[in-house]
């Protein structure tokens, strides 16, 4: 494809490094540029190697390492590369390679010699503009995510000690996207806890065969992989990581009921999934499974309530609201929380209760009609907040909430069948879908004939969610 100069101009005249410049001197830098396209798996800018151009992204994604480790994935279109080897001529301190069929605008440096001396100044100060930009928003990212950091370190910190107490557990991780493996690694770095990565389904059998390990991680692409550790390797507990979308994640677990724990993770939120990684495997390593606290800051005072009947729901969440409301919290997620608590509540109430025989007690009732639960039946009711995230459950003392039953209400809640599961029950089986999509993250810990618990996350920054909501479950 061959792209006229000022093709090219239209194109770009919008994006941020261009909106300063003047027409004509659009014009004269778009003269330079030429359309190039790279194939997935070549790379633009090799480490330690001479680079003379300049790569504006047009199309496509780019992965950067150093000494062979993982730095960053980008995408957005208009994203520069090369430019400091570039202006500097310098050999290059990263490599970028296409991670996909991708196509960049390029600049070569010597094509600035053809400008004229007054033009070529003025032109050099743009590009040093651009230039000190392009390190001033990548250095206010670091920045960020540094001070995330420092916020979340002290969180890693106290949930990494209950991991090294750990001698002897040894886990396995069979992950071929190397962005995927960063959290786990970092979760688990602290501890004494033995991780083995490997990237595809061969070698996690040669590694399995060789070393007897506690848990094995694997993602949605090897998930057969755990289905012959749970039939060939009865000790060890294996765990499906999965992305954050929860429509695939259904159609994966609709094919593979065999899965019983289950953890999402999302390659752009790095501090985030290792926070909750780190977390999940302390309650499966530790064998404690039950508690918000876990999704906490450590010294958080959590409050409990007990849930009696239905005609006490109104009450609890009016505490719940009132005492989030003090800390400050926005009405807007305030109303989410509200609403994913009757969730919660109702489920408690009508759905959890079951007889000795394992028959439902109160399912088939109108959510009209009121329940008193006796006192061994009686739920318990948590929240609390850290500042960055609120945080609530409800427990129930049966263990009745099976991973069927949470497969095919959300399964057909998300195809836009919500009810056809429930003919003969009062609800309409629309709850655990309308927790999910209303939270950040919605974790379902299920011991048979003990506990079921649904937990709820919701980010108290009050930013525009970004990603799908998506859950975690952990079945015994």
């Amino acid at each position: 494809m061959v792209m006229t100069t000022e093709e090219i101009a239209e194109e770009i005249k919008d994006q941020i490094f261009f909106k300063s410049f003047s027409r004509d001197l659009l014009l004269d830098i778009c003269s330079m540029m030429r359309l190039v396209e790279f194939k997935a798996g070549e790379c633009l800018v090799v480490e330690g190697l001479e680079n003379k151009s300049r790569y504006y992204l047009r199309q496509g994604s780019v992965e950067i390492s150093q000494d062979g480790e993982f730095l960053n994935e980008c995408s957005q279109t208009g994203e520069v590369f090369g430019e400091i080897s570039a202006i500097q001529s310098s050999l290059s301190l990263v490599t970028i390679k296409s991670l996909s069929d991708s196509n960049f605008f390029a600049i070569q440096t010597d094509d600035f010699s053809k400008f004229q001396s007054v033009k070529k100044e003025h032109l050099r100060c743009l590009l040093l503009q651009e230039y000190c930009y392009i390190l001033l928003i990548r250095f206010e990212s670091k920045l960020e995510k540094a001070q995330l950091f420092e916020i979340q370190n002290g969180e890693l910190y106290e949930a990494q000690k209950s991991l090294k107490m750990s001698y002897g557990v040894r886990v396995l991780l069979v992950e071929p996207n190397k962005k995927q493996q960063i959290p786990i690694l970092m979760a688990l770095g602290g501890t004494n806890v033995k991780l083995d990565v490997v990237r595809n389904v061969d070698f996690g059998r040669k590694f399995l065969q060789s070393n007897k390990y506690n848990l094995v991680l694997a993602a949605e692409s090897c998930v057969e992989f755990l289905r012959e550790v749970q039939q060939k390797h009865p000790g060890v507990c294996p765990v499906l990581l999965t992305g954050r979308n929860i429509h695939k994640v259904l159609q994966v677990l609709d094919k593979n009921r065999f899965v019983s724990h289950l953890i999402s993770r999302e390659a752009d939120d790095q501090a985030g999934t290792t926070r909750y990684v780190l977390s999940s495997l302390g309650k499966l390593i530790n064998n404690d499974r039950f508690g918000i606290d876990k999704y906490l800051q450590p010294g958080v005072e959590i409050q409990t309530k007990t849930v009696q009947g239905s005609a006490h729901r109104k009450e609890l969440r009016d505490e719940m609201l009132q005492y989030f409301r003090k800390m400050g919290i926005r009405s807007t997620i305030l109303d989410q929380a509200n609403l994913v608590a009757e969730e919660m509540l109702m489920n408690a109430i009508y759905d959890a209760p079951v007889d000795l025989q394992g028959v439902s007690l109160f399912n088939h009732l109108s959510r009209k009609n009121e329940v008193v639960l006796e006192p061994n039946q009686y739920a318990k009711f948590n929240y609390a907040s850290d500042g960055r995230f609120i945080v609530i459950s409800v427990a129930d003392p049966f263990g009745a909430l099976t991973k069927d039953v949470v497969i095919d209400y959300l399964r057909t809640c998300s195809e836009g069948q919500g009810g056809s599961l429930n003919a003969d029950k009062g609800g309409a089986g629309w709850g655990l879908y309308q927790t999910i999509e209303n939270s950040d993250l919605t974790v379902f810990n299920v011991k048979k004939g003990v506990c079921s618990e649904i937990i709820s996350l919701f980010n108290t920054d009050g930013k525009k969610r970004e990603s799908l909501p998506s859950f975690h479950y952990f079945f015994s």
